[in-house]
């Protein structure tokens, strides 16, 4: 059933952002945006009822509550609780994530969030050497998922990363705050992440800004990360969490592999790369005796499957092949690294495989449950 939704917000960008983001979440959803009062009043005159009116408090407070036209009125303010309380409507914070944004909308209309922890699943992109597009293929996957509507929060770990190319310079001790609320403020956790998470529009994702310097990574044990990905899969306002960490052979890296649901495991049609992989699995032979069914080798810059090295890892051959992208040589700004549609086409397909694979078809699309239509993907690798 079509639930028909009014926002009333006087900030155009904002009011147009969030209109914009409703409308590709919540496929049964009727959205109406006004930023005049007038305009609203108008509205509320004529016949139909709406199901939620979603705007500023000052607006609400002379709108007529009894009138049995209106559902639930929803106020955004910037901290909630400070009036005193309104039995007419409720409060929520108007300032926060786009995701955390809707699950609490979505709260206050009375509605069943967005799915337990356990729904929720965690991917890493995990390689045993650099320089095989680890952040290529992750953004890339991120980009995938949130087109089939999935709710997705990036992390990427990194020692040293240039995302902020791409996302921009936020808050550079954005992580380590979150790190430190984790270890002393727990009850913090809630408000700080709502604070220091953000969103990527072009993604359509939730991320947090990437640590300044080395030491932020390097100073996190396997318990602390395992932690921070808890409460962020606790939290209930994700399906998928990608985590992109640097190569690497320690503990840490290891403890990815008990924390993850799957982990990508890329590589490359090289030697040395090869060689790496192997050892690796042979260094953590009696850690994978019970999770090697979270393992995907997954072969990056690929030719068509024809491998030139020999195979060692698991299995024949690669479980999947991504394809070589030449003209990604020249690329100076990171955006083109998600515009080509060869690569784009075959991690659709990768996803759709892993999602697929082993029963990881739980980690549906809420499009595919509402009903709402996919976007359909031709594999064009060569």
């Amino acid at each position: 059933m079509i639930k028909r939704v009014i926002l009333a917000v006087s900030q155009r960008e904002y009011t147009a952002k969030l209109a914009e983001y409703l409308r590709e979440e919540e496929a049964g959803w009727e959205i109406a945006a006004f930023t005049h009062e007038g305009a609203l009043r108008r509205e509320l005159q004529g016949d139909g009822t709406v199901d939620a009116l979603i705007g500023e408090r000052e607006w609400l407070e002379r709108i007529d509550a009894n009138s049995g036209k209106i559902g639930k009125l929803i106020a955004l303010v910037e901290d909630p609780g400070q009036e005193k309380e309104n039995e007419h409507w409720m409060e929520i914070m108007q300032y926060q994530s786009l995701p955390a944004l809707l699950y609490a909308i979505r709260k206050a209309m009375g509605m069943e969030g967005p799915g337990s922890s356990e729904g929720c699943q965690v991917w890493t992109v995990f390689s045993a050497s650099g320089g095989v597009g680890k952040t290529t293929v992750g953004l890339n996957l991120v980009r995938q998922a949130t087109d089939r509507g999935l709710r997705v929060f990036y992390l990427n770990l990194e020692e040293l990363n240039a995302t902020s190319l791409l996302f921009g310079k936020g808050e550079p001790d954005g992580l380590s705050r979150l790190l430190y609320a984790l270890q002393t403020r727990p009850e913090q956790w809630e408000v700080l992440a709502a604070e220091l998470c953000r969103h990527q529009s072009q993604l359509r994702t939730d991320y947090i800004d990437a640590p300044e310097h080395p030491g932020e990574r390097l100073a996190m044990t396997p318990e602390l990360t395992a932690e921070l990905i808890g409460k962020l899969r606790d939290s209930r306002r994700y399906d998928l969490i990608v985590i992109d960490p640097d190569s690497g052979a320690s503990a840490w890296h290891r403890g990815l592999l008990d924390t993850s649901d799957k982990l990508i495991w890329l590589t490359i049609d090289d030697a040395q790369n090869l060689l790496k992989a192997e050892k690796l699995l042979r260094y953590w032979k009696e850690a994978l005796k019970e999770k090697a069914y979270k393992l995907k080798f997954v072969m990056n810059k690929g030719n068509g499957g024809r491998l030139v090295n020999r195979w060692a890892l698991p299995g024949t051959s690669p479980a999947f092949v991504l394809p070589y992208i030449a003209q990604w040589k020249t690329v100076d700004q990171p955006g083109r690294l998600l515009a080509s549609p060869v690569f784009s086409g075959a991690i659709a397909e990768l996803l759709d495989f892993i999602r697929s694979e082993d029963g990881s078809a739980s980690l549906r699309s809420r499009k595919e449950e509402g009903g709402g239509d996919m976007r359909s993907y031709t594999r064009g690798a060569g």
